[in-house]
């Protein structure tokens, strides 16, 4: 668990620094939500592989 959340936690540092870094001046989405929707789409992307992974490795057992 102390895992996932050190995983969550530098996924939403990477998020932030991404979002401020590669910021278009013409987008009409605030910093905070462009970041929370990077964060989410990346982050849940990783935990599903990461699921579907576990399952297949469960099932090979």
């Amino acid at each position: 668990m102390a895992k996932l959340l050190i995983f969550l936690l530098l996924t939403a540092m990477i998020s932030l620094i991404h979002v401020s870094v590669t910021r278009i001046e013409e987008r009409k989405l605030p910093l905070k939500k462009e970041a929370m929707r990077y964060f989410l789409s990346v982050g849940g992307g990783i935990v599903i592989l990461a699921l579907i992974v576990q399952l297949l490795s469960m099932s090979f057992q």
